[in-house]
């Protein structure tokens, strides 16, 4: 199955309603700040832009739920042509997402306050904590037999969101605006986007060994290991 063919079933396989959601809470994450008289300050825009993101992380780890996962195992296109193209639909996505997100921040934001969010380091962070989302759910969706990822890399985003927003302070990755640790925190968030980066390519990659769909569906039939209900050939016996 060539590429252009695979992407539009892909794409309606996607479970888009959790996905719109999360995002749709992230956007409420900020609007409802932007639409209030409030002055907030540059760190307090930061904040609440760090926690839609982690919203809109943890929506995205529904796009790699395939429940037809057992029966897609053997399909002509690879596996991670899937994965790949889901992949692509999220990035485009978030990025859709961020866009707007920005642009309600700073549009929302009273006595020129947005003009003082340092815009490059907030897309940085976007990133990091957006590209943790795909790491877990593709290494979740290779574990998942039934291609279930989401009940896994959702909580462990959030998890990994947690460690990173409690770090001890001489390592912190989300710190003040003005904060003089500004720069190292980032570049320690770069270091986290491209291991979450490489993580979900090496997790996607076809050379990782992977059981047999056959071989597993024959070994959950019988309630053996998939080890013993490979045939065993035997010579003749005496009659």
């Amino acid at each position: 199955m060539t590429w252009p063919a695979l992407v539009p079933p892909t794409l309606r396989a996607i479970r888009w309603s959790p996905v719109l959601g999360a995002m749709a809470a992230g956007l409420a994450i900020v609007g409802v700040p932007a639409a209030m008289s409030v002055t907030l300050t540059p760190d307090n825009l930061a904040v609440l832009l760090r926690l839609a993101t982690a919203c809109a992380a943890v929506g995205l780890a529904f796009l790699y739920d395939d429940p037809a996962k057992p029966t897609t195992a053997t399909a002509p296109a690879p596996a991670w042509h899937g994965v790949a193209i889901r992949t692509a639909a999220g990035i485009t996505v978030l990025a859709a997402w961020w866009a707007a997100a920005l642009a309600i921040t700073i549009a929302g934001a009273q006595d020129g306050t947005g003009d003082l969010v340092p815009l490059r380091a907030v897309t940085l962070e976007a990133a990091a904590i957006g590209a943790l989302a795909p790491a877990s759910a593709v290494l979740a969706w290779r574990l998942a037999p039934r291609g279930v990822a989401s009940t896994t890399a959702a909580p462990a985003v959030l998890v990994a969101l947690a460690a990173l927003a409690f770090a001890p302070r001489s390592a912190a990755f989300f710190v003040s605006v003005d904060g003089p640790d500004w720069t190292g925190a980032h570049q320690r968030l770069a270091a986290v986007l491209a291991a979450a980066c490489l993580t979900t390519i090496v997790a996607a990659s076809p050379v990782l060994p992977r059981r047999p769909a056959a071989t597993r569906t024959a070994a959950a039939a019988s309630g053996q290991p998939a080890a013993a209900t490979a045939p065993t050939r035997r010579g003749r016996g005496r009659r």
